[in-house]
C-alpha cells in the first residue's frame, strides 16, 4: 500500500492516520485504505472517517496513478464533516476539491454539496462563484437554484461576482441582471442600463433578457410604464361574501396608489374567480401568469395558497395571501398576512420581553385557554421569560367551552404572582375569562392579554373593573382615533357607502396590494423578478394592519408589536411607573372581598356575577 509520508490536512482533535513511504505505487492496497475510510463514515464513525480521509487525501494527491481515489478521499472528508456539523470545514474540503476538477460524476455530487453548505452558512457569494467557475455548474445546481442564491445578495457582494464573471453566458447573465435590478432600486439607473446592455451581447436566458430589454429599453426616469396585478378572489360560491370585501379592499388600495402616485405605474387590476374552490386555483394562475402579471393578489386558503405557489411556471413571480391563516411549505416569493401562529407568537414573545425589561416583576403565572391555537404563543411567552431568568410560578389550563373557570384561576392566584399571561384567540374567549380574573382572586396582578384583548368587540363590552391597567401587545390598533385603520375605515365606508364595523378582512386584502404596489415602486421595474427581489430584501412598510414586514424563509408577513395598557376601555402608551403605582395601590387597599365588611362583600359579588352574567358565562 502507498501511505506516502506527506503533510497532512484534518481536523483539530482528530488524530492523523500514521503513514509510511514504499517504494512502489500499490493500487489494490491503496483501494482497500480507501474502503476503509467509507467504511467509517457508513458506520456513523465520523471522526475517523474525516482525519482518515484527510490522511489519505495528503499522501495520494501528487501521485498520478491514485489522483483518482485521493479525490474520493477527500469527499469521504467532507462528507464526514458535514456529518459532525462542521459545515465551514466541509466546505473547504469541497472547495478544494473541485478547484482540481475531479471527474464528472464526483464533480457534479460536490458541487451540490458545496453549494447546499454554502447557503447553510451564509456564505452565498462563495456557492455563486463555485457554480460560475465549475464546468456545467448551471446545469448542476439549475437556473432557478442560481436565481435564488443570487436574489439574496447585496449591490456590494454582486459587484466582485460581476467583475470576475462577464455577462456573456447564461449564468453570470443572472448575477448581472440581478447587480442592474439593485442599481435601479438604489437609483444608479444609467449605471444599471449600461449593464443591461452588456447582459443583451451575451446568451441570457429569457427571464434576464426580459429584465435587460425593460432596463436598456426604459426612458430616463424608471418607475412608470404598465403594469398588471393579478387577484384570485372567490367571488362566486359560498365564500363569495368574503371574496367581494376582499375585492373592494384591493381596490380601495389601488385607487389611493392613483391618487398619491400620479406619475407612477398605470396599474390594472385583473380579477378572477376561483368559484370558492381551491381545486381551481392552479388554473387561474397560469391564466394570469399568460396575461403578464406581476403579481397575483390571493388566493384565500391556505391550501389554495400552496397549490398557487406551486403551480407558477415562473417561480418569481410574487403571490401575497391577505388571508392563508398557514403556511403548508415556504416557497419563493410567496407570503400570507394572516399566518395566525407566527403573528401570536411574536406578540407573545415582545409581551414577555417588555414584561421582563420593563416592569421586571419577577413572579409570572400563565393562565391558558385549551384548544384554541395559543400553544405556541404560551410556549414562546414562557421561553422568553425563561431567557431573562423570571420565575414562572404556576401554569393553569381550562377549557374554554365551560362557563366558569374558578378552579384555574383560584390556583394561579394562590400562586401569589406579579403578572398573569391570560391570553384568549378571540373577543368572545375575552369576553368571558375576564370579568372571571377579577371575581376569583386576581384583581391584584398585572394581566398581559394577547391581542384579542384589544379587539374593539371586547373593548366595548367589558366594564373597566375587568380591562383597566391590563398590558396587551397589538400590531393594529383600532379603537385609538387617527391611526391607519381609523382612516382606513373612512375611506371604505364613504367609497362604498356601508358600515365596515369589525371587520378586518377588506384591510387585509388593501395591505396585500400595498405590499405588491410598494415592491413596484421600490423595484422600479413592472417585472416580477425585480417585486421578488424588493419583497426578499424585507422592507418594512406602513399598512392599515400594522407595520408590515415580509420574511422571505418563511413565505409570511411579520407586523411590529405595540405594547399598550388599556385606561379607560382604550389602548394608551405603556406606562411602566402607572401600573406600578396602580398595582401598588390596590395591594395596600383592602381585598374588595374582605370578611369585615359583608355587605360591601355580597355587594361586590353581586355586581361581578351580573357583569359575569352579561358576557354570557354563567
Amino acid at each position: 500500500m502507498l501511505l506516502a509520508a506527506a503533510g497532512c490536512a484534518f481536523i483539530a482533535g482528530n488524530p492523523p492516520i500514521e503513514t509510511s513511504a514504499p517504494s512502489a505505487v500499490d493500487a489494490e492496497g491503496a483501494a482497500a485504505a480507501l474502503r476503509l475510510a467509507e467504511a467509517d463514515y457508513e458506520q456513523g464513525r465520523f471522526a475517523e472517517a474525516a482525519a482518515r480521509g484527510d490522511s489519505l487525501d495528503a499522501a495520494w494527491r501528487q501521485v498520478e496513478p491514485l489522483r483518482a481515489l485521493a479525490d474520493r478521499a477527500l469527499s469521504v472528508a467532507g462528507r464526514a464533516l458535514e456529518a459532525q456539523e462542521l459545515p465551514g470545514a466541509a466546505a473547504d474540503r469541497y472547495g478544494a476539491l473541485l478547484a482540481r476538477a475531479p471527474a464528472a460524476p464526483l464533480e457534479t455530487a460536490i458541487l451540490e454539496r458545496l453549494v447546499r453548505v454554502l447557503g447553510d452558512t451564509s456564505r452565498e457569494p462563495e456557492a455563486v462563484a463555485a457554480i460560475l467557475s465549475t464546468p456545467g455548474g448551471l446545469e448542476t445546481v439549475g437556473a432557478e437554484g442560481l436565481r435564488r442564491l443570487t436574489s439574496t445578495l447585496t449591490v456590494g457582494e454582486l459587484r466582485p461576482l460581476a467583475e470576475a464573471f462577464p455577462p456573456e453566458t447564461a449564468g453570470a447573465a443572472v448575477v448581472h441582471a440581478q447587480l442592474a435590478r439593485l442599481l435601479v432600486i438604489e437609483g444608479e439607473g444609467d449605471e444599471a442600463r449600461r449593464l443591461a446592455a452588456r447582459i443583451l451581447e451575451g446568451q441570457p436566458a429569457e427571464p434576464e433578457r426580459v429584465t435587460a430589454d425593460m432596463i436598456a429599453g426604459a426612458e430616463t426616469d424608471l418607475g412608470s410604464g404598465g403594469a398588471r396585478i393579478g387577484a384570485i378572489l372567490p367571488l362566486t360560491g359560498d365564500l363569495s361574501e368574503v371574496g367581494q370585501v376582499l375585492r373592494e379592499g384591493i381596490e380601495l388600495a389601488v385607487e389611493r396608489y392613483r391618487v398619491e402616485r400620479p406619475a407612477g405605474f398605470d396599474v390594472e387590476l385583473i380579477f378572477l374567480d376561483d368559484a370558492s374552490d381551491p381545486e381551481n386555483a392552479a388554473d387561474l394562475v397560469r391564466s394570469l401568469e399568460g396575461r403578464d402579471v406581476v403579481a397575483i393578489v390571493g388566493p384565500l386558503r391556505a391550501e389554495s395558497f400552496a397549490a398557487a405557489s406551486r403551480a407558477r411556471l415562473n417561480p418569481r413571480l410574487p403571490i401575497v395571501s391577505p388571508t392563508a391563516t398557514e403556511v403548508l411549505r415556504p416557497a419563493p416569493a410567496s407570503y400570507t398576512l394572516y399566518d395566525a401562529g407566527t403573528r401570536a407568537s411574536d406578540v407573545a414573545e415582545e409581551l414577555a420581553r417588555w414584561t421582563m425589561e420593563e416592569l421586571r416583576l419577577p413572579r409570572v403565572a400563565v393562565l391558558e385557554p385549551d384548544g384554541v391555537g395559543l400553544g405556541d404563543a404560551v410556549t414562546a411567552f414562557t421561553r422568553t421569560v425563561r431567557e431573562y431568568d423570571g420565575l414562572l410560578v404556576g401554569h393553569e389550563r381550562y377549557d374554554p367551552g365551560l362557563t366558569t373557570f374558578q378552579g384555574p384561576i383560584e390556583a394561579i392566584a394562590a400562586s401569589e404572582p406579579d403578572v398573569v399571561f391570560a391570553p384568549a384567540a378571540s373577543a368572545s374567549g375575552v369576553l368571558a375569562v375576564a370579568p372571571q380574573l377579577f371575581y376569583y382572586g386576581l384583581y391584584n396582578v398585572i394581566v398581559i392579554g394577547s391581542e384579542a384583548w384589544a379587539e374593539p368587540a371586547a373593548l366595548r363590552r367589558l366594564e373597566r373593573f375587568a380591562t383597566d391597567h391590563r398590558v396587551i401587545g397589538l400590531a393594529t390598533d383600532r379603537v385609538s382615533p387617527g391611526t391607519p385603520w381609523r382612516r382606513f375605515v373612512a375611506d371604505y365606508e364613504r367609497r362604498y357607502r356601508k358600515t365596515l364595523r369589525d371587520n378586518i378582512m377588506p384591510a387585509l386584502a388593501h395591505d396585500a396590494t400595498l405590499l405588491v404596489l410598494s415592491a413596484l415602486d421600490g423595484a422600479r421595474l413592472p417585472i416580477p423578478a425585480a417585486l421578488a427581489a424588493y419583497l426578499e430584501s424585507g422592507p418594512e412598510i406602513e399598512g392599515v394592519t400594522g407595520r408590515l414586514r415580509p420574511e422571505a424563509g418563511r413565505s409570511i408577513v411579520r407586523r411590529s408589536t405595540e405594547v399598550r395598557m388599556l385606561v379607560d376601555g382604550s389602548p394608551v402608551e405603556a406606562d411602566r411607573e402607572e401600573l406600578l403605582t396602580w398595582l401598588a395601590e390596590v395591594r395596600a387597599a383592602p381585598s374588595p372581598f374582605a370578611p369585615r365588611d359583608s355587605l360591601r362583600v355580597d355587594t361586590l359579588r353581586t355586581e361581578s356575577r351580573r357583569r359575569v352574567g352579561a358576557t354570557g358565562v354563567r
